[in-house]
């Protein structure tokens, strides 16, 4: 569901017999709740009034939020004000209600208006037709590019501002976005674009998340979040771009390949379409292209060797059509030398593969004059891209020396690029080598892992071998690198489970008995035990560590040699007080025991959400914990989880963040829930009736 924010201008309190905060919670918000077109989310100027900083969020709101309702029932200064801006900087998506009230103002009578009798709000069969009004009239404005500011009717070339200006991501979240990424925790990643996605920056707030994900290469969670910023931003350059390389790298993980890359296609094609790129954004898009139809040429001869691998990729279209992709991207921007550089490689293929297989060549044409052309131009356009990248590479290479501090990693894949152009137009294997010797010293071993898979090709093929072998002597044997197993993965057991009752609480759910503990540990190791017994992959467990429930699962787990991660939602101190105390001194020391035994993180410092979250309704630290732990538990291994649940669902009402909420939360992203029955703890316990 597309997530867009919904901003409401109106008058407070009650005016000229109006009770315009009644109008928003029985009419307006009712209304926001049953749209379907996508889930809206937003609020007035009066939190803003709250904390003091009304001009700037109003003047960002009103500039970046999807849809302004503003009531004009009164003239009032302050509303017609913001409404003002809201015509000025954008062209759309303004929806204008109004009580049946006192004339409004002349320069507005032109505008269509949802009209509303306060009066009958009250009733509810009244109600309910208006909000259904309200509902069809903001589902109308969502799906449509109606102009309906009378700025822009009047001046249809004015261009409104870029929204992103304003959206400024919060400094607090851009450090926690670059700490989650030095520290390579693509859970953390995962909350914090899941926290972005409900603010008034959301855009941006999605990008960095996007970027930092698409650095460690979580490549999962960084389509998730570019794919809830493409809700957003459509036909944002950026955002295709990289939606087009994640779901490459999906399909180079081969399961649904096929899917992935016509997805890839369909981001791609958004970018060539689009009106914004400039001509570097073009050639990537056509390098991108055509790096799909490669992937699908390398299927045609896919566990093929010799003769017959070579007359396969000699006959598949995707080579030429590969080819002449990449050439369109060098066309686009000639400093693109990547692009011009891989159609040099296809065509060197393409002609050594008609030099070795005349007979296949002739085959591909009408008459054999067409072909000997073919090969003739083919030949000569071969030199012309090989001048062309020279120069482009030559023009970074000198570029990049004369900057004080060049980006490592821009040079490293300037000069691999380099190395590969000697690799393809060299008349010696040894100079060859001594190039990527050169470009390869010290290098990550994802960069070795590139240059590795390229020559592989050309080895598959049995092309230009005596240089594949000068190669292979410096990035090793591409046959001899360690394929990842394909075996069963890890599965991940996350736990929620109640605590022990406090001395004071009057229902008791667990209680302090030891019967109760004994209980409670034998439904754990009973449910955790039946999970062993399932093929397929490792165990590892990941829960809180609250007196209860959460220590009784990491000790069960230690006593049947699963490993455990120890989850804590405020710093260890802090949590102790909490969540563990209460319990008693015997909670206290198997806590610190787990502490010193296990692997602890620990989300946040102190029980005080952080800043960007201040105005997130219906949200609070336990609800934010339950949500780190699920994100955690997904990014280790989105198809493996199971929740194991010690769960009371009559007596789970200690507000949210609860067990209860951690189990919905399970239901609702479909994984496996083991619910264990804990009123069974109850057996023997007299308690008052609910």
């Amino acid at each position: 569901m597309v997530l867009k924010r919904v901003f409401i201008v109106r008058p407070f309190g009650t005016r000229e017999g109006v009770d315009f905060d009644a109008v928003e919670r029985d009419l307006i918000q009712p209304a926001i709740a049953r749209v379907t077109a996508a889930t809206l989310e937003g609020s007035t100027t009066l939190p803003f009034v709250e904390q003091g900083n009304i001009r700037e969020d109003m003047f960002r709101e009103l500039v970046t939020a999807d849809v302004v309702i503003a009531d004009l029932s009164i003239h009032n200064a302050n509303v017609f004000y913001e409404l003002g801006i809201r015509h000025a900087v954008r062209p759309h998506a303004t929806v204008l209600i109004r009580a049946e009230l006192s004339t409004y103002p002349f320069d507005l009578q032109t505008d269509r208006y949802l009209v509303y009798d306060p009066t009958k709000l009250a009733s509810a069969d009244s109600r309910a037709e208006l909000v259904a009004r309200l509902t069809q009239t903001l589902e109308a404005t969502l799906n449509s590019e109606r102009t309906d500011s009378p700025v822009y009717q009047l001046l249809p070339k004015l261009r409104p501002p870029d929204p992103t200006v304003l959206r400024v991501v919060p400094s607090e979240f851009g450090e926690a976005v670059e700490v989650a990424a030095q520290t390579r925790q693509p859970g953390d990643l995962r909350l914090l674009a899941y926290e972005a996605r409900s603010t008034a920056w959301a855009s941006e707030g999605l990008r960095a998340v996007g970027l930092a994900q698409f650095m460690i290469r979580a490549t999962a969670g960084a389509i998730e979040t570019f794919e809830w910023l493409k809700e957003l931003l459509p036909n944002d350059v950026e955002t295709n771009q990289r939606l087009a390389t994640l779901y490459q790298r999906m399909a180079g993980r081969k399961v649904n390949a096929d899917e992935y890359l016509a997805k890839s296609d369909a981001a791609i094609q958004r970018v060539i379409d689009s009106p914004e790129p400039n001509a570097w954004d073009m050639a990537e898009a056509y390098a991108l292209k055509a790096r799909n139809i490669k992937a699908r040429w390398l299927k045609r001869f896919e566990g093929k060797i010799g003769t017959e691998a070579q007359i396969a990729a000699l006959q598949a279209s995707e080579l030429e059509d590969s080819l002449e992709a990449y050439a369109c991207g060098f066309a686009q921007d000639r400093n693109h030398f990547y692009s011009g550089l891989n159609a040099l490689a296809l065509l060197r293929i393409r002609i050594d593969l008609a030099a070795a297989h005349p007979d296949v060549w002739l085959g591909l044409f009408n008459a054999d004059r067409e072909a000997t052309e073919a090969l003739e131009d083919a030949q000569a356009r071969a030199t012309q891209l090989a001048i062309g990248v020279d120069l482009g590479i030559a023009a970074k290479q000198l570029a990049l020396q004369r900057q004080i501090s060049p980006d490592a990693e821009v040079k490293l894949w300037t000069d691999i690029s380099a190395a590969d152009l000697s690799f393809l137009t060299s008349a010696r294997p040894t100079a060859v080598a001594q190039r990527y010797r050169k470009a390869l010293a010290d290098a990550p071993s994802f960069a070795v892992d590139s240059v590795r898979d390229q020559i592989k090709i050309f080895q598959t093929l049995g092309v230009r071998t005596a240089f594949v072998d000068a190669a292979r002597g410096v990035t090793g044997d591409p046959a001899a690198v360690p394929v990842p197993s394909t075996g069963p993965r890890e599965r991940v057991l996350l736990f929620t489970g109640h605590m022990i009752d406090a001395p004071d609480r009057p229902q008791p759910r667990f209680p302090r008995t030891p019967e109760a503990e004994a209980e409670a540990r034998r439904l754990i190791k009973e449910a955790i035990e039946k999970e062993q017994r399932l093929a397929g992959g490792t165990l590892r467990g990941i829960a809180a560590g609250a007196c209860g429930g959460d220590i009784l699962f990491h000790e069960v787990c230690e006593e049947l040699g699963i490993p455990t991660q120890l989850f804590l939602a405020v710093a260890r101190e802090r949590f102790s007080a909490e969540s563990v105390q209460h319990g008693g001194p015997d909670w206290v020391d198997r806590y610190q025991k787990l502490c010193e035994r296990l692997p602890v993180r620990v989300m946040q410092d102190h029980e005080v959400l952080p800043d960007w979250l201040a105005d997130k309704r219906d949200y609070d630290l336990w609800q934010r914990n339950n949500q780190w732990m699920m994100f955690h538990a997904v990014a280790t291994n989105a198809r493996r989880l199971t929740l194991v649940a010690l769960y009371n669902p009559d007596r789970d009402a200690d507000g949210p963040g609860g067990t209860a909420h951690l189990v919905n939360l399970t239901r609702r992203w479909g994984f496996k829930s083991i619910e264990l029955d804990a009123r069974k703890l109850l057996d023997g316990v007299t308690t008052p009736p609910l």
